[in-house]
């Protein structure tokens, strides 16, 4: 009696610390409330990524690099690898999981100064876009007893309302 009271005890540990996976391989269904079944998209990695738009700035070698005027502008959130998702369901699970200012569209207009002082013997170079992120996604169904299936995979750009300029140096 006591073995089976145990059981019971870890089956509902392990539901409220991952319900998703407690039932994966079971043949019994999840408890009520855990999986509701349906089609999910879900970000399951990312990180920060520059998405620049228009030209590449190069100053050098050394001194100091003054930018006073950009091109007005705007970036779109894309999805680079896989199909069966749309921009909007990968902001809106972005907006989640990543970032609240994860967007379908940043513009900007064309006013904004930057400087910035280069290495010695270096090239800096500048391009304005958004700090946005570069994100895996995962679409799948799920079934009542949290089993997923007919899971497809991809990688998307996401826009984010922060824009500026991305800076870095080169050799030459």
């Amino acid at each position: 009696m006591k073995r089976a009271a145990f059981t019971v005890i870890s089956i509902c540990a392990i539901t409220v610390a991952t319900p998703g996976v407690a039932f994966a391989d079971s043949p019994e269904p999840a408890p009520l409330g855990v999986c509701d079944g349906g089609w999910k998209t879900d970000i399951y990695a990312h990180s920060k990524k520059h998405l620049g738009k228009g030209p590449i700035y190069k100053d050098g070698p050394g001194g100091t690099m003054v930018l006073t005027r950009v091109k007005a502008g705007s970036v779109t959130t894309k999805i680079t690898a896989g199909g069966g998702v749309s921009v909007s369901g990968i902001v809106a699970e972005a907006k989640a999981e990543v970032s609240r200012e994860s967007v379908k569209e940043v513009s900007w207009e064309t006013q904004h100064q930057y400087r910035r002082d280069i290495s010695r013997n270096k090239y800096g170079n500048a391009q304005f876009g958004s700090w946005g992120h570069h994100v895996k996604w995962q679409k799948y169904y799920q079934l009542p007893n949290c089993k997923k299936t007919q899971i497809s995979y991809g990688e998307a750009d996401v826009a984010n309302e922060t824009v500026g300029f991305k800076y870095w140096e080169t050799s030459s």
